[in-house]
């Protein structure tokens, strides 16, 4: 009789089993026909949504005209992705640029630092507006640079340091010659360019004090070719570095002397004004 209870209860729970097993299964199906349907709905709705956008996308808006614009009107920036502008427009905003000489053209938005590049806007500009672009960013890049020309006049090449080492000897690319890049002057040679340029600026002061006494009309001693500066009194000049007396006269002749007392003076001569230099005619110590 147990045997009988026992078989009936293992039965009742396989078939209570199965009826869960066939619930679960009609829940699933009913699940995945919600499931279903709701991803039907939402394709037809962003079909319909992109229907209704698609004349929307087709167009821009020009942030210079503030006008909208279809899209193959519109000019796309590379660098700047958060402005737009029409072709018409970004095309005579870079014309005004470089014809006011400014060559690193931004993006004409509001703060934006965006560059545009001449090779992208080629199509856009006229030609020349486009090869003085280039040029005038050249010119920008060289200023940059250190650079220096070719001290030979019949070169004058501009020559750029390529490198950061100093370069003192180098030899012109052009001419072919040897020119010292430090002093920026033809080679010295036998000197260095320390001793160069003092020489050079010595050259440089005494060319300076010559114009100046060729425009006062001073005059050297013709005895020890210093500068002498007649202030007032007579003709006759002492120099008193050597105490050299001489005559300051302008347009003496050349056969003429003039016999001063020496007043102690080891010599004396007459000067003629002939080159703006002294010029000692006679030696009357004898």
């Amino acid at each position: 009789m147990a045997d009988i209870i026992s078989n009936v209860f293992n039965e009742n729970d396989e078939f209570r089993a199965l009826i869960l097993s066939d619930k679960e299964c009609a829940e699933e199906l009913q699940y995945q026909e919600v499931l279903a349907a709701s991803l039907e709905i939402f394709h037809l709705h962003m079909s319909s949504t992109q229907i209704e956008e698609s004349p929307e996308s087709s167009q821009g808006f020009c942030d210079i005209c503030m006008e909208t614009k279809v899209t193959n009107e519109m000019f796309k920036l590379k660098n700047c992705s958060d402005h737009s502008f029409c072709t018409d427009c970004i095309a005579q905003y870079i014309q005004s640029m470089i014809q006011d000489h400014i060559f690193s053209v931004t993006c004409p938005g509001l703060k934006c630092c965006a560059t545009i590049e001449p090779v992208s806007c080629k199509s856009i500009i006229p030609e020349n507006v486009f090869e003085k672009w280039e040029r005038g960013l050249s010119e920008s890049a060289l200023l940059d640079c250190e650079k220096f020309y070719c001290p030979y006049k019949d070169c004058s090449e501009l020559l750029i340091y390529d490198h950061d080492q100093d370069i003192i000897e180098c030899i012109c690319p052009v001419c072919h010659r040897l020119l010292c890049a430090a002093c920026g002057v033809p080679w010295h040679t036998e000197l260095d360019c320390n001793k160069f340029q003092n020489d050079e600026k010595n050259r440089e002061d005494d060319l300076k004090v010559e114009e100046l006494a060729s425009s006062s009309k001073w005059m050297k001693c013709p005895h020890c070719k210093h500068i002498v500066q007649k202030v007032d009194g007579c003709i006759h000049i002492t120099c008193r570095l050597v105490n050299f007396l001489f005559n300051f006269l302008n347009g003496v002749d050349l056969n003429f002397a003039i016999y001063v007392e020496k007043h102690g003076a080891k010599a004396i001569g007459v000067v003629k004004l002939v080159n703006d230099t002294g010029l000692l005619l006679k030696n009357l110590e004898d």
